[in-house]
């Protein structure tokens, strides 16, 4: 029996053009890039104009003095602490501890309840004064209450340095006005950073026009490969490193520069957004709407989480009522459907969701909520398949 792929919010497979362009790079045997021999120049030449390529397709500025920064990171995980823990200061911005510079804690941010695992035990590892921003029953952040917040420290030596809200819900598809969030915060001279891993390519966004000072991508949610992210950062901004031991991308994340999986991200990143332009995740709403439909026809008790508010194209939260769900998910492996509980990052924990904990659902939609996410590559047949086998595994499981 084939298994139907439904959790590309964990990880995409990855685009059979984008091993054929890395595969060829790494032909070329690319020197490091910080090396100063004619070998070395090449790489560093495919490495910078990966990193301006990625500046483009985020929108963000690239040319002369004003252009933003790429650093380039494992992943997604990497990048998230690198904003919360680099972006952030103490009350002095000067204050370090010559025998370990990494003793400063940050203070003063504020997190969406809903932020992906990496964002919110970051915060809490960097910051003794974190705040966790609610949001309502939709999954949208509670504006009021942040500005309530922003205003409260203005004058004051707690005022709020960053804040962190994601543009994309990785659980639930929300998306959030990061425009509105950007224009309140910067009001109070707050830094605005946001996780658009699950949400870049997928729904139109702009780094300049959206007003957001840093954002967190990484490839393998675009088909790319696993083990690259990045950190885009205006200018302007200062960040403290995590690491230290080298000079590469001006000491901020030192280590070798992984030039081809640099490339590679820079490459996903575009096809993503041909595929967008080209109307390609309007169909994959579709095959989301329609699989929701269907499923609501032969399951008619089923809750679609938050179906009403402005959702990615490609994530579907559907709780259950009365099933499990770890006994579904077991049963729904068996059954050769791949999904998920939640985030890939906190799934083998075997808690309830956080995210829908935050949103305050009722528990009995909380214990029984499944996570499906589809991409590009989903089609039709999947779907109907798929309903096919979730029907009747739920079906049996309810005896």
């Amino acid at each position: 029996m084939d298994t139907l792929y439904f959790d590309n919010n964990a990880t995409t497979p990855i685009d059979p053009a984008v091993v054929q362009r890395m595969q060829d790079l790494y032909a070329l045997n690319l020197a490091n890039a910080a090396s100063q021999h004619r070998s070395g120049r090449a790489a560093l030449r495919v490495l910078e104009q990966a990193k301006t390529d990625i500046l483009k397709f985020v929108d963000a500025p690239s040319e002369g003095m004003e252009s933003a920064q790429v650093i380039l990171t494992s992943g997604g995980t990497e990048a998230n602490n690198l904003a919360i823990a680099g972006l952030n200061r103490t009350s002095d911005d000067d204050a370090h501890d010559d025998v370990n510079p990494l003793a400063v804690r940050i203070a003063n941010t504020v997190v969406s309840g809903i932020e992906h695992p990496s964002v919110l035990e970051a915060a809490a590892e960097w910051s003794p004064r974190i705040r966790v921003l609610p949001v309502d029953l939709t999954g949208q952040v509670r504006l009021d209450l942040l500005e309530d917040w922003l205003t409260a420290g203005a004058d004051q030596n707690d005022r709020v340095s960053l804040v962190s809200i994601m543009l994309g819900n990785n659980e639930t598809g929300v998306v959030q006005n990061l425009t509105d969030i950007c224009e309140l915060c910067h009001r109070y001279q707050a830094i605005v950073h946001s996780d658009i891993v699950q949400a870049v390519g997928k729904i139109p966004f702009s780094m300049r026009d959206s007003g957001v000072d840093a954002v967190t991508l990484t490839a393998h949610k675009l088909h790319g490969p696993t083990g690259i992210g990045a950190l885009v950062v205006r200018h302007g901004l200062s960040i403290r490193p995590m690491l230290f031991g080298g000079g590469q991308q001006l000491t901020i994340r030192p280590g070798t520069e992984p030039v081809v999986l640099a490339d590679a991200l820079a490459y996903s990143l575009k096809m993503t957004l041909e595929a967008q332009s080209r109307g390609v995740y309007e169909r994959v709403a579709q095959i989301r709407n329609s699989f929701e439909c269907e499923l609501a026809d032969q399951l008619p008790d089923i809750e679609v989480v938050s179906r009403n508010a402005t959702r990615l194209p490609h994530t579907a939260n559907i709780s259950f009522r009365g099933v499990d769900r770890q006994a579904l998910l077991m049963a729904l492996d068996l059954a050769g459907i791949a999904c998920s509980t939640g985030s890939a990052c906190a799934s083998g924990s075997g808690r309830p969701s956080h995210v829908l904990q935050a949103m305050q659902l009722p528990k009995a939609t909380v214990d029984s909520a499944i996570r499906f996410s589809f991409s590009r590559m989903t089609n039709d047949f999947d779907v109907e398949e798929g309903v096919r086998r979730i029907v009747r595994t739920v079906r049996k499981l309810r005896g």
